[in-house]
């Protein structure tokens, strides 16, 4: 029994959950601590919605796609994986608008598709008059802190500082759902702490031009590896052989004990464990979560799903090929697809492929129409829109298409209140019995925050293990 409550189970082998494997393995060794561990993935396969492909001796990512060197600095732990130098960084610019009807290619400097200076605001084509005169006047004059109360959101806080025009044709295009969440949904120091330091204060862009030029949209500021993201995963599970195991849902969670928990798998195995890690998809784990305390009621998400379509079309059917990395499209338009990006345009190691490689992503929150129907029928839509787009003379070489049904848990603002409390009832609750809640969208999303959020998990669990190790001793 009491090697079962030095035990701990990470659910779910995403990259948070393999990030806390990780952490706590390292943290076993080097404290020569006497836990073990283990990772529960129901798939077949662990990654999450990391997910490369090859093709014609090049690695292409149709899942989650880059890091953002804007976001947290995560470089730290590439260095420690030993991955420093298998990274590459973007090329080509930057993203462009196309409104449903033209390519409006602004030159000012922007930050996720926003003027990052008052006078930008003029240069703006796709903005009316109107537009531009309000969000001139906004940045300048208004300087109510609305990113000190979580009850607004992100897209409040967006639309005081510059507008409705802005936020809708400008900001929502470049803060696709998968990375960000919604910032309908998501107070701005949550969504990104950057748009704080950009556009929170009035005369922002006063002596500061250098310093804010650092956040400018543009090559460089995105980051993968030249074998695909892939490369982190299988270093991360390499680290972890032997411990993880593959096919294996959850069906409950319950304590047999003070301090000894019961795990149910797939309706007839299960494992006991003194701490639980949860890292899957708040919908996935609200199911066996809800019935090991009722103390506290676990926060529902609404989800939404994703698809990306993959392209392999010949360079000479191009007859409008972006100067940038492609296009984003504003939610206004008529269009179902919410991104294009010319890989060949975006990373250094496809400038010279014979053929046009295109990853188009669509699926937004409250959009789930299209998501639904079957692959063949979303493949054709999806393909006449980039044939429209990119003016295509010939049909693609080749047409893939890939579902991430429900990758996307959204809470409302009121919970993402209670979720920021410093002493959130359901956090303090579950802890009190060595299960540590997080997932993508708890407490932010992206892959950077999927790697923080897993080290801060495994730092949990190892130091409830520890208390629990010490208060068990007889000495």
């Amino acid at each position: 029994m009491e090697k079962l409550k030095r035990r701990i189970v990470i659910i779910g082998g995403g990259l948070r959950g393999l990030t806390a494997a990780y952490e706590i393995d390292k943290a076993i060794r080097k404290q020569n601590l006497p836990f073990e561990y283990v990772v529960l993935e129901d798939r077949s396969a662990v990654g999450g919605m990391i997910h490369t492909i090859e093709m014609d001796g090049y690695a292409f990512d149709v899942g989650a796609s880059a890091f953002d060197s804007r976001r947290a600095d995560i470089s730290g732990f590439f260095r420690e994986l030993g991955l420093e130098s298998e990274i590459q960084f973007s090329k080509g610019g930057k993203l462009v608008l196309f409104d449903g009807y033209a390519v409006i290619d602004d030159g000012m400097p922007t930050y996720h598709g926003i003027p990052l200076f008052p006078n930008g605001i003029w240069q703006a084509n796709g903005l009316t008059f109107d537009a531009k005169l309000r969000a001139f006047m906004n940045s300048l004059f208004l300087s109510k802190n609305l990113h000190e109360n979580p009850e607004y959101s992100t897209d409040n806080f967006l639309e005081f500082r510059l507008g409705r025009e802005v936020v809708d044709y400008m900001a929502e295009p470049c803060y696709p759902d998968n990375v960000y969440g919604s910032m309908e949904l998501m107070p701005v120091k949550l969504f990104d702490d950057n748009l704080v330091t950009i556009f929170g204060r009035a005369h922002i862009g006063k002596n500061k031009k250098e310093q804010l030029l650092r956040f400018a949209d543009g090559s460089g500021q995105e980051y993968t590896f030249k074998g695909g993201l892939t490369t982190l995963i299988k270093s991360l599970a390499q680290h972890s052989e032997g411990h993880l195991y593959v096919n294996q849902k959850v069906k409950s969670l319950s304590s047999v004990a003070e301090d000894l928990l019961l795990i149910e798998l797939n309706g007839r195995e299960s494992m006991r464990a003194g701490s639980v890690l949860v890292t899957t998809n708040p919908q996935e784990s609200l199911s066996f979560l809800e019935g090991l305390t009722s103390e506290v009621a676990i926060p529902k998400a609404e989800s939404t799903s994703v698809g990306t379509v993959f392209f392999k079309i010949n360079k000479t059917a191009v007859k409008n090929p972006p100067e940038g990395q492609g296009f984003v499209i504003p939610r206004k338009s008529s269009y179902h697809t919410t991104k294009v990006v010319v890989l060949n345009n975006k990373w250094p190691l496809l400038e010279q492929a014979e053929h046009y490689y295109i990853l188009v992503e669509f699926g937004r929150r409250l959009e789930e129409t299209l998501i639904e129907l079957a692959d063949a029928l979303v493949m054709e839509i999806i393909k006449n829109e980039v044939k429209e787009i990119l003016t295509l003379a010939e049909e693609p070489l080749q047409v893939i298409f890939y579902r991430w049904e429900k990758a996307v848990p959204h809470f409302s603002l009121q919970q993402r209140q209670e979720m920021l409390d410093d002493d959130y009832p359901v956090d303090r609750e579950y802890a009190k019995r060595g299960v540590f809640v997080g997932g993508n969208g708890m407490a932010g999303y992206g892959m950077e925050n999927a790697i923080i959020e897993g080290k801060r998990l495994a730092d949990e669990a190892i130091r409830y293990m520890k208390e629990m190790e010490k208060n068990n001793s007889p000495n």
